[in-house]
């Protein structure tokens, strides 16, 4: 195997492994904001049939062992502003995607951060994925699908 394929199948390599992660962040943050959006012209919040999933759902991971320090990890890696660091850890990991013309080593690393941010994002957010029930799995797969057209 010369120096091109090895580098061509780094790169394919990168472009599956942090791929998942970025995908998940991005379900995420369309699921969450979606919510926001819901509840934000919401009147009353008992006509919202999945709040009462969501927090069902983070009652459970309560008693687990793992949930809470994911979160409070969470919170202090996104100095204090998680919507916001989710937004630009799916925005990097996007750009990072689109540029096929970047330094390598560069973009490799942002986008293994990008992962790392939207797999801890998603691990903190998990309750929100009872809002769209199983819409969800839709919800993946379209945020699958932009990750992998965004893939250099």
């Amino acid at each position: 195997m010369g120096t091109g394929e090895r580098s061509e199948a780094r790169r394919r390599a990168v472009a599956v492994g942090p791929g998942v992660c970025h995908a998940l962040g991005l379900t995420m943050l369309v699921i969450t904001e979606w919510v926001r959006a819901d509840l934000k012209d919401a009147t009353s919040m008992t006509s919202h049939g999945y709040l009462k999933g969501m927090i069902e759902f983070a009652g459970s991971l309560a008693d687990t062992d793992w949930y809470q320090p994911a979160v409070e990890l969470y919170d202090k890696v996104s100095f204090g502003e998680p919507r916001a660091a989710l937004w630009a850890a799916v925005i990097m990991a996007l750009v990072v995607r689109l540029n096929r013309y970047g330094p390598h080593e560069a973009q490799e690393v942002l986008s293994w951060v990008a992962a790392a941010y939207c797999l801890l994002g998603t691990l903190a957010l998990l309750p929100y994925l009872a809002a769209p029930g199983a819409g969800v799995i839709l919800v993946l797969a379209l945020c699958g699908g932009v990750v992998n057209l965004a893939t250099r």
